[in-house]
């Protein structure tokens, strides 16, 4: 009987090649079969750090991820060894690679790793803020909606956040952040590794108005966010609804956030979630 392969998770360079690991260069030397995001992006890395392969190479992503875990898992079985990469970092941040991982642990096959750069590891380690506790809460939503929700559901926890950004929406986030969050400590990344490396740090609303000012900001963007500091709990959820929705006839809900955070001090992010569960309310809890 044949025996079975393994899963290599592989880390890459998230911008200097210098990060570029022995280890990794063996293992995927050594691969029977590379997975990664774009082929091409991964033979350009093969070819400027020197490593040689025998391997296939084949892309394994999104769009072709319930095609190709069946093959994949085939391979494994049958005593293949397959290295899963992502364009740059470690896979399976923000990428279907735990799809894999998962199909894996439930056909009893062997899954390694070969651990290496992590754009937010690396973010959160220069950003000076609390790193003990810590949540990766992926892209930022492009739709209006979305984000509020998203914001107003990661507002109240006391961990460290970390989102993905583009430098084209950055100055947007970081203004609706400041209005859901509260005007918390956090520190935008670019670049991070490259000869172009830059962390900015101040409160929410500070970053946003500089940034606005500034030239737009080019390359990837890390963004990290201080944690809640839970500490307003003066008003009762029952008198804050009352002033909310006395505020909220008339007005648009963030004027009325705005009013009641301004008359009673209490941090934005509990008054702005409070005020979208109100007005999902009147609509009839309709999305």
């Amino acid at each position: 009987m044949t025996r079975a392969g393994t899963l290599s998770i592989v880390a890459t360079p998230i911008g200097n090649l210098g990060d570029f690991s022995p280890r990794a260069a063996q293992t995927l030397a050594a691969a029977d079969i590379i997975a990664c995001e774009d082929t091409r992006v991964t033979k350009k890395l093969l070819r400027l750090t020197g490593t040689s392969v025998l391997g296939k190479i084949v892309a394994y992503h999104d769009h072709n991820g319930a095609k190709m875990r069946p093959y994949l898992i085939e391979r494994i079985t049958h005593g293949d060894h397959v290295a899963l990469v992502s364009d740059a970092g470690t896979p399976l941040i923000s990428d279907p690679g735990y799809k894999l991982v998962a199909a894996c642990r439930e056909q009893g096959l062997r899954v390694t790793t070969t651990p290496g750069p992590s754009a937010t590891i690396a973010a959160l380690t220069i950003s000076g803020l609390p790193s003990d506790r810590f949540l990766f809460a992926g892209f930022v939503p492009t739709p209006q909606k979305a984000r509020d929700s998203l914001f107003a559901e990661m507002a109240s926890l006391s961990a460290t956040s970390i989102w993905f950004d583009t430098p084209s929406r950055l100055v947007r986030t970081l203004s609706d952040m400041a209005t859901i969050f509260g005007n918390r400590q956090a520190c935008v990344t670019r670049e991070l590794t490259k000869l172009h490396e830059e962390a900015l740090h101040g409160s929410l609303e500070d970053l946003a108005t500089d940034l606005q000012a500034s030239p737009p900001m080019k390359g990837e963007v890390v963004i990290v966010v201080a944690g809640s500091d839970t500490g307003d709990a003066v008003i009762d959820d029952h008198a804050l609804a009352g002033m909310l929705r006395a505020e909220m006839d008339g007005q648009r809900l963030r004027d009325a956030v705005a009013s009641v955070v301004s008359a009673t001090g209490i941090a934005k992010n509990r008054v702005y979630k409070m005020a979208l569960e109100i007005a999902k309310q009147d609509s009839g809890g309709a999305d």
